[in-house]
């Protein structure tokens, strides 16, 4: 969805900038970085196989060096033992579509309050939720292309603590959009990459390659020939394609003509056919389901609280950005609703989306229908906007694909390989396998029994270290 402009500095401001409201308890860290045996555990693999209890794990140099029965291998020297009788391991959660540095909603009106923070304390914040929620790797889907580059480069560097970080970079788009803030020329960054002319598409992806750049993302209001042109000098390159183009999203003949890989959201306006759900999964394209948005969109998480203020009861909102930041929340919410959702002069309502609440189920059911015929379908969670709190998101878009009638075993592995397999990276990260990097979360209970104990999170690894979980914590 859009990163929105509106016309005061004092509505630009992000959701996660404005949380912010003391220091994080010390600073973020590891708790162990050597090898660690954990016993007696029941592994949740997170390519689908059915949970298997009475195993050990090693870890060492940051990967899985044996998975096997309790009792058949020695514990390394120096190794953190945990005892894991209780619990069940599964892989490092991935969320592919994150902003980091924009969203709008409860940030832009609390932006009145706080005022924009994006230095890198809140940046650190931001990517403290995602840690402490165990999501061990995000792809960011669009925003200032420079500054996106800069955090990725801290967080290599170790200036930044926070989980692996892919972008898009700024997206690719044509006018009108409402990326149309920040680039106002093929010659310079910004918020969007702007193509007026076909021969500014090589010159523009060589220089995201250079950036490193893997993936693309691609934005509504560009033209069939403009996309066509940028899927295929895209691949040339061997970076993958993305788009976003509201109504038009999981559109079957235009996916057929331009090529494209896959796509940011599914569909949220109607349902998609059940021919084209085989013909995207026949001809391998993916989908980042993003149930969680369609929640936003409809305002049904608030709604379906029935004023019990349910999120001021879960740590991983809390811990993380503070008690005062939720019940600012739902002091603001209506006006949240009011201002961008419902309003006569709200966002949505100004470009026609008409009646909201259906989004979820509609969403939910096109993620079903993509899942029953075959299509990859990966996790994303659009934060930050408002109800929708990085890290957490996950832990709810879970919960949605499981209420869409998607089993357990398979929502894991939908936010954990299938995210890893857009990404290209399922080889290396994204499953619980000897020679895998140890990207991964204990939790308390059986999550493929039920998915919401993949809340109860007892440890956090990340490439074979165990994450001091309390160093990400806000003071409060």
């Amino acid at each position: 969805m859009p990163v929105l402009r509106r016309t005061t500095a004092s509505l630009s401001a992000v959701f996660f900038t404005f949380a912010t409201l003391s220091s994080v308890s010390s600073a973020p860290k590891y708790a162990h970085t050597g090898p660690t045996i954990i016993t007696n555990v029941t592994i949740i693999d997170g390519i689908g196989n059915a949970p298997v209890s009475g195993q050990d794990i090693v870890i060492e140099d940051g990967k899985f060096s044996f998975i096997g029965d309790t009792g058949s291998v020695a514990a390394p020297d120096g190794a953190l033992k945990i005892d894991g009788r209780g619990l069940s391991v599964i892989p490092g959660l991935i969320d592919l579509h994150i902003h980091l540095q924009g969203g709008w909603g409860n940030g832009q009106i609390s932006g009145d309050r706080y005022g924009v923070k994006l230095d890198d304390d809140s940046v650190q914040q931001s990517l403290s939720s995602y840690l402490y929620a165990g999501v061990t790797t995000v792809l960011d889907m669009g925003g200032d292309h420079k500054w996106l580059l800069n955090k990725r480069g801290q967080i290599d560097d170790g200036e930044l603590f926070g989980p692996r970080f892919f972008t898009t970079g700024a997206p690719f788009s044509q006018a009108p959009s409402s990326w149309d803030a920040g680039n106002t020329g093929a010659s310079d960054f910004g918020l969007a990459t702007k193509i007026s002319d076909l021969a500014e598409i090589p010159r523009e992806l060589d220089r995201y390659k250079e950036d490193g750049i893997e993936i693309i993302k691609i934005y509504a209001g560009i033209g069939t020939t403009v996309m066509s042109e940028l899927v295929t000098e895209a691949h040339k390159r061997g970076i993958r394609t993305v788009a976003d183009l509201w109504m038009l999203n999981m559109n079957r003949p235009l996916t057929q003509t331009t090529g494209l890989d896959g796509w940011a959201h599914s569909a949220g306006f109607g349902p998609v056919s059940t021919a084209d759900q085989k013909w995207f999964a026949e001809n391998e394209r993916f989908v980042i389901g993003n149930a969680v948005l369609g929640e936003k969109m409809a305002g049904l998480r608030v709604k379906d609280e029935n004023g019990e203020k349910l999120m001021l009861k879960e740590p991983l909102i809390v811990d993380v950005w503070g008690r005062e930041t939720v019940e600012h929340f739902y002091e603001v919410y209506p006006q949240i609703r009011e201002a961008y959702y419902e309003g006569p002069d709200a966002f949505y309502q100004v470009n026609n989306f008409g009646d909201l609440v259906p989004f979820r189920k509609t969403i939910m059911d096109n993620n079903k229908a993509s899942f029953d015929a075959g299509m990859l379908v990966a996790c994303g969670t659009d934060d930050s906007y408002a109800s929708v709190w990085p890290g957490e998101a996950v832990h709810r878009e879970m919960e949605l694909l499981v209420m869409a009638g998607i089993p357990e075993l398979q929502v894991i592995k939908i936010c954990t390989y299938n995210s890893a397999k857009v990404l290209c990276r399922e080889e290396e990260f994204g499953s619980i396998q000897v020679g895998k990097v140890a990207d991964f979360l204990i939790v308390e209970g059986n999550p493929a029994n039920d998915i919401s104990d993949s809340r109860k999170i007892e440890h956090v690894f990340l490439r074979g270290n165990q994450i001091d979980r309390e160093s990400l914590k806000l003071a409060q």
